[in-house]
């Protein structure tokens, strides 16, 4: 008769018996292939075995804790141990009821729909292998949680250069098409973005654009890369009525506006700019009010994430928000 085979826990989730039982549901497919999926899984079960490592531990002793004094055992300082029956069996009733609430949090998280996935997986392993489960050495040769950090930082490295060198492919395109930054001016201009009026510039490339609603004028200029026919950049200044210098407001949209991404892209920054026009109307993604504590607008734009790219014209979105909740 062949003897049970040793394999690390890694390599082997065994079975749990109180294991939740697949149902039916809407729930997206798992991809089992991923190694970041693989190892979120490994690096939550590992989590889950230190949890029941320190409920083993903490459990007992927290409940017996009000009696520490009656078996001769000083406590912390700062417990006040009961000077009576009632209020010894207040003290061990506060602690059961403290420490199923740790049972049942754990429970809940065992049962939850994070870890539901591992378990229809290991349940289908179990299956595959008819039942057959391979004895764990009882030891992790790794710590899953850091390397899951390792491979999300990998990935998000990988995923900045992608769109790093997309941004480059969509740059040089943009500076190479004929008629340049006019071309995307006039297609802005046709667009009719209600209370945004274009202003073209004479000769160099500059223009500017007026708010009517917010009652702000900005301009722009773009700054030529080694003095080569291309734009390198897009420079935004506010421009106040003679006689009144710009407003912190003012200010603050114009610092926001020479921060964003895309420096090099005059589209995104005319849909940045009019994004503006309804300023005084906008609420806050974040906190869903107009002002905030401080009585101030919110004047922060940040792109959001989900943008077409196959558009055109190609039209950016961005969400507003306070310099609180930025």
């Amino acid at each position: 008769m062949t003897g049970p085979t040793t394999m690390k826990v890694e390599d082997q989730i065994p079975g749990i018996q109180d294991t939740p039982k697949p149902t039916n549901g809407d729930a997206s497919p798992v991809n089992w292939e991923s190694e970041i999926q693989l190892v979120s899984s490994l690096a939550k079960l590992q989590e889950l075995e230190r949890k029941i490592h320190e409920l083993r531990h903490v459990v007992p002793s927290k409940l017996l804790e009000p009696l520490a004094t009656l078996s001769g055992q000083s406590g912390p300082s700062s417990i006040t141990y009961a000077d009576s029956p009632a209020h010894l069996r207040d003290g061990l009733d506060q602690a059961a009821r403290s420490q199923v609430a740790e049972i049942d949090s754990f429970k809940s998280t065992w049962q939850g729909p994070e870890l539901k996935p591992v378990w229809d997986h290991v349940e289908s392993r179990i299956k595959e292998s008819n039942g057959q489960i391979l004895q764990p050495t009882g030891m992790w040769e790794r710590d899953y949680d850091v390397l899951l950090e390792e491979l999300l930082q990998a990935e998000k490295s990988k995923e900045q250069e992608r769109l790093h060198e997309e941004e480059e492919a969509e740059r040089t395109k943009v500076q190479s098409s004929e008629g340049g930054w006019q071309v995307v001016v006039e297609s802005f201009i046709q667009r009719n973005v209600p209370g945004v009026r274009v202003i073209k510039g004479q000769g160099a490339p500059s223009l500017a654009i007026a708010l009517s609603k917010a009652g702000i004028i900005f301009h722009i200029e773009g700054v030529k890369e080694n003095d080569g026919p291309a734009v390198a950049e897009w420079h935004v200044s506010s421009r106040a009525p003679p006689g009144r210098v710009p407003t912190k407001m003012e200010n603050s949209i114009t610092e926001c506006l020479n921060s964003r991404s895309r420096k090099w892209d005059l589209a995104f920054l005319l849909d940045m700019i009019s994004s503006y026009a309804d300023l005084k109307q906008t609420t806050c993604v974040k906190c869903n009010k107009l002002t905030n504590n401080s009585a101030q607008l919110p004047t922060i734009r940040r792109a959001q994430s989900t943008q077409p790219s196959q558009q055109e014209p190609r039209v950016f979105a961005f969400d507003a928000l306070h310099s609180s909740c930025a």
